[in-house]
């Protein structure tokens, strides 16, 4: 009885010690270790693999998703690593430690054939160590059994849309002292004015004393800075370390101002260790409804990112790390939010270096919420079973990532229902951290609940005017009451719009003025703390066929793609402003102007006379930087001058001044905002009074011709000719000079919403009204001569019950002008209604001008205000290879158009296919220079192009057009299809 009693007691004291700490020692890398040439190895590379318990073993890339590599693992089905290393021999008498930084979901590790642990969680570092198991100068075998588990709380392959399992981060072999330090952190204290700090270091030793400890710190310039004391005895157990520093400089992410803090542990017999970290010298509060860095306001303009890559799927290489880092900055963000699970710390140092606040975000999504039913169990937000897992993950990821300033908010899940283990977790995390915030989505599931789990109100979707009603809070002009309010998701690009994205991706510029205008409220709103776009980068994964294995997760994972788009590729989809190979897409562009930190608020159009300065209101967004820290320069008629800045502190507006010039009517005015390494931070391009239109010429205007036969009339003029035929009324073979443009036309093109769509999750085509080309019956066609030498030709007939009447006024010049109305088209919301014509294949060649949303685009932009293109692009990758062109002149994708990649044999790019709104004109062209150009001078007319699968070239001519299919709370123009009538101007030459 006894004895049980001891059992029973022992169980007791080990889950007392499980509650107490769920996640192992975490250990620093050394930088030097006495007597070791070489303490840290890299083992990533080539290891060996078995698919299962019958397979014979193989090789595959660590790390890497296996799935990526032709490996169809199965969930809840072990598979198998193994790799055998030197471990080098002066590692003898050394902490040898075995480190993998994430391997996806559930691992048991054993070291030359003895079991070491095992671990749950994909997304967090874990450190074994295996100084008893391993000898030194000899062969050692790692040996690692793996399953996807299908409960994980992360739901991260439910995510991906198929199984991640695997090694997905790197793997790291390191020595250390007997006597060695864990459990590092360091936090940087201001004092009340934010001048002078305390740095806190503290950690955990085990070994022998007595042992010394040093600390060496130089600034950004590698100057030592010199410190009350610098040299500390070491006692067993918890160690904290508190140093005064005069006025550092400080770490914010418009001044990323790192120091390195070099730190030297020597214990007994002259054994020593040398640690490197980069500290930033910050301060986080929350004071109301503001968060303040430093003592200053932020507002954050940022993204959501997850870990993708081409080739290696749910992981990343130093080069991919570092790119999107860049790539945050180049667009003007400076807040990424690491969904939904943490980053590897590589990334973060990036952030560190560069200046990017994080939200790292522990690995737990959709717990009781939007999981698809195979992934389960959902509901584990209150259940016991799962409490190890919620704080081991957390507890690693905290361990590890307060060590960077640019940690800036802690968030525990995402999009879940409220339960004990984030009870658990927020308690936690507070209790070890209490510098930095801490955010739940969603929120509102603990509304009720008369607890505290979160320190900033995290909200997703809110509509373009900042109302969002979600789990029974409610924020209005992006504000919530006296407490922050963060929207970590929202503005969503378009990528579930199926049809409409492989028809016309202009949806995608379209989208340019929700972040604009949903920006633009945030910096305005007080207690708005600022949002996140999902998402930055495209989440799909080109998936070879599997070697080894099927497929299953195709029917498995049920995708939201139809029926017909399936493919090797998937994921959910591509939400990005960069693809998945870091391709800038035309949401870039928008979001680097909209949330830019310099705003001109000025009209793309100036009034000046010759000789007169110009001045204009200018805004000051950055949260840190005065304006004067900043360059400008301006280009007029060719010539480029610096121009002086005014000393405007951060969210202050100021006067730009303009020096006089020979300012002429139609000329542009281009002023750039550069940074103090040179990189652009916005461009902005004024024209001086009116705008010079490039209008296509017309003709000579000699006297038309019209020929009268029993199947067409022919009405021809100097360089065109224009048949109709008479039993459809359309035009035919329509000719500029020798050459076909136009098969035949017009066409209605009438695609009516007849309910909106506009929610947040829009995965199918609403029910909608469409005329189809071949619902066309002619029922009357009449030609009239006109004075001044016009001819008119009057055409009705209908469609599917919708009557539509034109009348064609052609001019000798080569000018045609339609005018269109319609009548019995059922009403609703609508898509575009215009007319379309069918044209020639000897049409390559596509030039425009237009109003767009933005004064200036860059060269060779999608949509920019002026461009030309060619309609077909040659170099093409083939699925899964490293694209050759650009984004915009991609014409396959193996996303939406699944493993075919185009819906024709001689697809459009994606340039020449996209809406270009508001032109003024819009040329299509033959190799011989022959034109049809639709005009408008007042730019209210909007042009697309798309072929068909029968190789159909069409031209959609539209003079209303919309995206109510965007959704997620994007801006739409939501305008009613009744009344709907048009004028449409094209000319031929």
């Amino acid at each position: 009885m006894r004895r049980l009693s001891l059992v029973f007691l022992a169980c007791m004291f080990v889950q007392l010690l499980l509650a107490a700490s769920y996640s192992d020692k975490s250990y620093s890398l050394p930088h030097k270790v006495t007597g070791v040439s070489h303490p840290v190895v890299s083992i990533n590379g080539t290891w060996n693999f078995k698919f299962d318990d019958k397979s014979q073993w193989t090789l595959v890339k660590v790390p890497g998703e296996l799935a990526m590599q032709g490996f169809a693992i199965k969930h809840d089905q072990w598979f198998y690593y193994k790799k055998t290393i030197n471990v080098p021999a002066d590692f003898r008498r050394k902490r040898v430690i075995l480190r993998f930084d994430g391997v996806y979901s559930h691992a048991r590790l054993s070291v030359n054939g003895v079991f070491v642990r095992e671990h749950f969680g994909g997304f967090t570092r874990w450190d074994s160590d295996i100084t008893s198991l391993v000898r030194p100068g000899q062969p050692n075998t790692i040996s690692l059994a793996v399953e996807d588990r299908i409960d994980d709380i992360s739901y991260a392959s439910g995510y991906a849309h198929h199984p991640i399992g695997g090694i997905l981060r790197d793997v790291t072999l390191f020595a250390l002292p007997e006597n060695s330090i864990y459990d590092v952190n360091i936090e940087t204290h201001l004092d009340s004015i934010f001048k002078d700090a305390t740095l806190r270091y503290s950690f955990e030793y085990e070994g022998k004393v007595p042992a010394k400890f040093t600390i060496n710190l130089k600034d950004k310039n590698g100057r030592n800075v010199k410190l009350v004391k610098s040299a500390f005895a070491v006692r067993q157990g918890h160690n904290e370390i508190n140093i005064p520093v005069a006025n550092p400089d400080k770490w914010d992410a418009e001044h990323p101002n790192l120091y390195q803090l070099t730190t030297t542990l020597r214990s007994a017999g002259n054994s020593s260790v040398v640690f490197n970290d980069e500290v930033g010298f910050r301060d986080i509060k929350i004071v109301k409804n503001k968060l303040l860095v430093n003592g200053r306001q932020v507002k954050l303009r940022g993204a959501c990112r997850h870990d993708v890559d081409p080739y290696m799927g749910r992981g990343t290489t130093p080069y991919t790390d570092s790119l999107d880092v860049v790539l945050f900055k180049e667009s003007n963000m400076n807040f990424v939010r690491t969904s939904h699970y943490p980053p590897n710390e590589r990334f973060l140092k990036f952030c560190d270096r560069y200046g990017i606040y994080v939200e790292s975000e522990t690995a737990c999504c959709f717990v009781n919420t939007h999981r698809q039913k195979n992934y389960a169990p959902g509901a584990t937000h209150d259940n016991p079973d799962f409490e190890a897992k919620y704080m081991g993950q957390l507890q690693e990821e905290v361990k590890v990532n307060r060590l960077h300033p640019s940690v800036l908010i802690w968030s525990i899940g995402n999009e879940s229902t409220y339960g004990s283990n984030f009870q658990k977790s927020y308690d936690w995390i507070k209790k070890v951290d209490p510098t930095r915030p801490v955010i739940f989505s969603y929120p509102g599931s603990a509304k009720d609940k008369g607890v505290k789990v979160y320190d900033i109100l995290s909200m997703h979707y809110p509509d373009w005017n900042g109302s969002i009603d979600q789990w029974g809070y409610s924020c209005r002009n992006f504000e919530f009451g006296d407490m922050p309010v963060i929207f970590d998701e929202w503005a969503h690009p378009a990528c579930y719009t199926y049809s409409t994205l492989q028809n016309d991706p202009g949806i995608r510029e379209f989208w340019g003025k929700s972040i604009d205008l949903m920006w633009d409220g945030v910096y305005n709103a007080t207690g708005a703390l600022g949002g996140a776009i999902w998402c930055y980068q495209d989440d799909i994964f080109e998936l070879p066929k599997p070697k080894v294995g099927n497929a299953y997760w195709k029917e498995f994972a049920h995708t939201a793609k139809p029926e017909g788009y399936q493919g090797e590729c998937v994921g959910y989809g591509e939400w990005g402003i960069v693809d998945l190979w870091r391709r800038k897409k035309p949401e870039f562009w928008s979001v680097k102007k909209g949330y830019s930190p310099v705003r001109l608020l000025a009209g793309k159009k100036i009034n000046a006379d010759a000789g007169t300065i110009i001045q204009m209101t200018i805004q000051n967004r950055f949260d840190h930087t005065n304006l004067s820290e900043i360059s400008a320069r301006y280009t007029y008629n060719g010539q480029t001058q610096t121009l002086t800045l005014p000393s405007l502190e951060p969210h202050q507006k100021g006067i730009l001044t303009i020096p006089a010039n020979d300012w002429q009517d139609g000329n542009h005015l281009v002023i750039d905002f550069v940074d103090a390494k040179g990189q652009l931070i916005d461009r902005y391009d004024k024209v001086i009074g009116h705008e010079q239109i490039d209008y296509p010429e017309l003709g000579r205007g000699t006297a038309l011709k019209i020929e009268e036969a029993s199947d067409r009339l022919i009405i021809s003029g100097d360089g065109f000719t224009i048949p109709f035929d008479r039993k459809t009324g359309l035009v035919c073979n329509v000719k500029a000079g020798n050459e076909v443009v136009i098969d035949k036309g017009p066409f209605m093109n009438m695609y009516v919403n007849l309910n909106h769509l506009s929610g947040a999750e829009v995965r199918k085509i609403a029910n909608y009204y469409s005329t189809e080309d071949s619902d066309w019956t002619l029922e009357s066609m009449v030609c009239n001569k006109l004075s001044g030498g016009n001819v008119s030709v009057e055409v009705k007939g209908h469609a599917k019950g919708v009557k539509c009447q034109y009348q064609m006024l052609i001019t000798p010049s080569g000018k045609m002008t339609i005018s269109y109305a319609v009548d019995g088209l059922p009403n609703g919301y609508l898509r575009e209604t215009g007319l379309k014509f069918y044209l020639s294949e000897d049409v390559k060649h596509l030039s425009w001008q237009r109003d767009g949303y933005w004064d200036c685009y860059p060269d060779s932009a999608f949509a920019g205000n002026k461009g030309d293109c060619s309609l077909y692009q040659s170099r093409q990758a083939g699925y899964g290879e490293r694209p050759v062109q650009e984004w915009q002149d991609d014409t396959h994708n193996y996303y939406y158009w699944a493993d075919r990649g185009a819906n024709c044999n001689r697809p459009l790019t994606q340039k020449a296919k996209g809406m270009k709104e508001n032109i003024y004109y819009y040329t299509v062209s033959t190799d011989a220079s022959h034109q049809l150009s639709v005009v408008s001078t007042d730019a209210k007319l909007a042009c697309r192009m798309n072929k068909m699968p029968d190789e159909q070239l069409v031209i959609y001519i539209n003079n209303r057009w919309d995206y109510p299919e965007i959704a997620w709370g994007n801006y739409c123009k939501t305008i009613e299809a009744l009344p709907c009538y048009g004028v449409i101007e094209m000319r031929i030459k």
